[in-house]
């Protein structure tokens, strides 16, 4: 911190040392104020609150008020000062940039601070992070943002100095999915992000082929693998009483809360709202109880039967009866409200 304050001194002596008089005087305004004396006047109390703020290290507050000064009143010193500035709260980018303004400010007018501002911004340069953003053929109508802000078409594809710090590109086409991607940006370092697959025409899914019919004189697959229907069945009447289960412990466990508060509501109630409050507890009680009740008599029953269906052996598959063939007979005997007799029925 001391090393950056006296380099700050030291910038606030070469950049913004030159009399009030002559940042009014002898630097011609940039921009034209409703009321230029007004204007000049709020600008200079903005400088100095933002240099007293620099040269204490108040970075942040110092930036803001150097930047209101100087969008009021442009000067070299005021945009000098706020490249230091800058280069002090890390944003070296900013700062190369700024530098290079206060230089061609200076240099406009002959004043000798622009060779500082030009050193500064040379010794910056070789520190700067860089960005580069790649479209792919076919996708230069696409539009680019950086942090929420549309790049400029001259932007992408060139390695463009940025601060340190964290960035979310976005890339929007039409007829095109949107490309998101986050990167780091750091002193001396290209963070490149390339932005794929737009030149691609968009890909089409296969038509699905129809299942083959499946053989009925073929097993399923529970079947094959050892798991015959009782197993199937033992497996969802097992599921079946585990839910079951469950919700009448859950509701169980809530018509006891609620009986307690309102035996505990009823006893001590002072109010007709408080009395009526622990009669709504106990009937909900009894509505959860009886929920209790049916959830565990269906979870009983289906655990049971999942024990039951598990532990009896699987019933062979009874065999088809043999198509008839030669001769073959039946009796069939009836009877009716006058008499009775038999049929005789069969191949012969």
């Amino acid at each position: 911190m001391a090393s950056a304050n006296k380099f700050v001194l030291v910038a606030a002596s070469l950049l913004a040392l030159a009399p009030a008089a002559a940042r009014a005087d002898n630097e011609p305004p940039l921009t034209s104020p409703a009321d230029p004396s007004e204007a000049a006047t709020l600008a200079e109390t903005l400088f100095q609150d933002g240099k007293r703020l620099l040269e204490q290290g108040a970075f942040v507050e110092a930036c803001t008020k150097l930047a209101q000064s100087d969008a009021l009143d442009p000067a070299i010193g005021t945009l000098g000062l706020l490249a230091a500035c800058h280069e002090q709260e890390g944003r070296t980018a900013t700062a190369w940039r700024e530098y290079g303004e206060t230089a061609r400010r200076a240099e406009a007018v002959n004043d000798e601070r622009g060779a500082f501002a030009r050193q500064r911004a040379s010794a910056l340069e070789p520190e700067l992070p860089r960005l580069l953003v790649r479209l792919p053929k076919g996708a230069e109508g696409a539009a680019v943002f950086r942090n929420g802000v549309r790049l400029a078409p001259d932007e992408l594809g060139v390695a463009q100095p940025i601060d340190p710090g964290t960035y979310e590109i976005v890339a929007r086409l039409a007829g095109r999915p949107e490309f998101r991607a986050m990167v780091t940006a750091q002193a001396r370092k290209v963070a490149e992000v390339e932005i794929p697959g737009w030149n691609r025409p968009a890909s089409v899914e296969p038509a699905k082929k129809n299942p083959a019919p499946s053989d009925p004189g073929t097993s399923n697959l529970l079947t094959s693998k050892g798991l015959g229907p009782r197993k199937v069945g033992a497996i969802v009447a097992g599921g079946v009483g585990f839910t079951g289960l469950a919700v009448a412990g859950a509701f169980a466990l809530s018509a006891s809360s609620r009986n307690a508060a309102s035996v505990s509501l009823q006893e001590s109630c002072t109010t007709a709202a408080s009395c009526e409050r622990g009669r709504e507890l106990r009937e909900d009680a009894l509505r959860s109880a009886t929920v209790a009740n049916i959830a565990f008599g269906i979870g009983a029953a289906s655990t049971v039967t999942a024990l039951v269906l598990a532990l009896l052996p699987e019933r062979a598959e009874a065999p088809k009866p043999a198509p008839l063939t030669g001769f073959h007979y039946e009796v069939a005997p009836f009877a009716n409200r006058t008499g009775g007799g038999a049929l005789l029925i069969g191949n012969f």
